[in-house]
């Protein structure tokens, strides 16, 4: 259909063209003649391809030409007058073919522009639909969302409830048990043998542990209630902690090297309480005959800053990394290490809380070092 379209037009050029030659060889008026080879020009604007005018331009001056050679005036008496009708008729022709080119090529660049803005428009509407589908998503994601919060809020007052149960229900018969203990050790102690005895020490021991254990799970569970976050100077709270540990450090010929620490965003309670149990750990866990050595250091990064809590202990094997911050994941028998197994969970639910993230780098008898970040002040 396009190449018949387009045989069209040339037969129609051609035939204009031919019309006009014939009339300008047969006609005085040289020159208002040739001028309607601008007709062929103006109509050369729909013919396909980018220099069709000018063909059209070169064809029609030769055209002229042709004609003024062929003419009578050209034979008969050829004067200055005849040179100079050809001369416009050629400027008439080629001004002509130049104001058509110009707008043909602006014409040309509005389609482009056009078709640019076409594509724009396409463009754009894919990425209308694009974020009405991410739209819909976050409506969804949203809703769930608010699901989960529904199922935590209700989650929480269950947490708050147990934790009403453990510093009351259970408590108190074990305060219980514990007295009764006290009073039979007091008044039947010496009436025992040894095995009734170390039954009786046996059984005073674990209702301590127990209450230990029940005291730190409180604890535990109160983590993160009426929280204030305020600037903290982290060089300034290790070095209390430090002189807390004095007595230990002394006693165990430890110590205890920090580098120079930053401040940070944070709960001055709970941050005390994660760098005082790496610390105890770092001393507690240690090898024998070897002074414990525990270094403290900071690396900042782009919006946080990454803290190293690095020992020199007993370390711990790779296997046992996923298990030793979760609550009472002990690795060695209490009477090898005493302590209740909720020191690293304590660690690790307050970095959580401050939006960080702890993990461990250890090789068991080479140590342990202990990474955890926390928010800088910007």
């Amino acid at each position: 259909m396009m190449l018949l379209q387009n045989a069209g037009l040339f037969f129609m050029a051609i035939l204009i063209t031919s019309v006009i030659f014939i009339v300008d060889l047969n006609t005085e008026s040289s020159v208002a003649m040739a001028c309607l080879y601008i007709v062929v020009i103006l109509y050369s604007w729909l013919l396909p391809g980018k220099f069709a005018s000018i063909y059209t331009a070169g064809v029609c001056s030769l055209l002229t030409i042709i004609s003024f050679i062929l003419s009578e005036d050209m034979s008969s008496n050829p004067d200055d007058l005849t040179k100079i009708n050809m001369v416009i008729s050629l400027v008439v022709i080629w001004t002509s073919v130049t104001l058509v080119f110009i707008a043909k090529s602006s014409f040309s660049s509005l389609e482009g522009i056009n078709k640019e803005l076409s594509d724009s428009s396409d463009e754009l509407l894919d990425k209308v639909i694009k974020l009405d589908i991410q739209q819909e998503k976050l409506s969804e994601n949203k809703m769930e969302l608010e699901n989960l919060n529904k199922d935590l809020l209700v989650k929480n007052r269950e947490l708050e409830r147990f934790t009403s149960i453990t510093s009351h229900d259970l408590q108190e018969p074990l305060r219980t048990i514990g007295n009764m203990i006290q009073l039979i050790s007091q008044k039947y102690y010496t009436q025992f043998d040894d095995q009734g005895k170390k039954i009786l020490d046996y059984v005073n021991s674990a209702t301590d542990r127990v209450t230990i254990m029940i005291k730190g799970l409180l604890d535990f569970s109160r983590i993160g209630n009426k929280r204030e976050i305020q600037e903290v100077d982290c060089q300034e709270l290790v070095n209390n902690i430090v002189l807390d540990f004095d007595t230990t450090l002394t006693a165990n010929d430890a110590a205890v090297k920090i580098s120079d620490l930053p401040k940070v965003s944070g709960n001055p309670v709970e941050l005390r309480l994660l760098f005082q149990n790496l610390i105890s750990n770092g001393l507690k866990f240690r090898k024998p005959d070897v002074s414990p050595v525990v270094e403290i250091s900071a690396t900042e990064g782009n919006d946080y800053i990454e803290f190293c809590v690095k020992d020199n202990g007993i370390g711990i094997a790779e296997d046992d990394y996923g298990k030793i911050f979760f609550i009472f994941q002990r690795l060695h028998p209490i009477e090898e290490y005493d302590g209740t197994g909720l020191g690293l969970a304590y660690c690790r639910k307050i970095v959580e809380l401050h939006g960080g993230k702890i993990w461990i780098n250890s090789k068991k008898d080479f140590g342990s070092s202990f990474h955890f970040t926390l928010a800088k002040i910007i």
